[in-house]
């Protein structure tokens, strides 16, 4: 029989006739450097295939329908607008995409902002790129619930 590819993610590779599927993800911060080194995080992990890069909401909104990500890597400040009025809108039209807040204000104000926001999971800039691989790996699995230590260091 035929093998069907799996309907979400992204293709890797086939092993013995089992596919073998990555975690998409699409990057979206206005600085270049912070891009790099997030796609150099989640390339070295493995279970992750950065589909697209964007640099503001303008780019990010057309690359989201064209790749239909797993995960958005969001910054909150970009210069067309404010990431959390885009986490919104992302929740809004795609329930099933993942979103990590990555933001380099990380004050329990924007981190309640944030999940109000629909965000699954939020991670300072100041954080080791581990828990930002960490928390796409949430987001992809449970893109409509905050990660359990978003809710603990706040106290929730």
């Amino acid at each position: 029989p035929l093998l069907q590819p799996p309907a979400h993610g992204m293709i890797v590779a086939s092993r013995r006739k089992r596919w073998v599927v990555a975690i998409s993800v699409l990057l979206v911060d206005d600085h270049e450097l912070i891009r790099q080194g997030l796609r150099r995080a989640f390339e070295r992990d493995g279970d992750f295939e950065v589909a697209g890069e964007a640099g503001s909401l303008a780019d990010a909104r057309r690359l989201l329908t064209l790749l239909s990500p797993d995960v958005v890597i969001l910054d909150v400040r970009l210069p067309d607008g404010n990431g959390l009025e885009a986490c919104r809108k992302v929740r809004a039209d795609f329930p099933e995409i993942g979103i990590v807040i990555l933001t380099m204000y990380a004050g329990d104000d924007q981190l309640f902002e944030a999940l109000e926001a629909g965000a699954s999971a939020f991670v300072p800039k100041n954080a080791p790129s581990e828990d930002v691989v960490a928390a796409a790996r949430h987001a992809s699995s449970s893109p409509g619930c905050q990660t359990p230590s978003a809710k603990t260091s706040t106290g929730l």
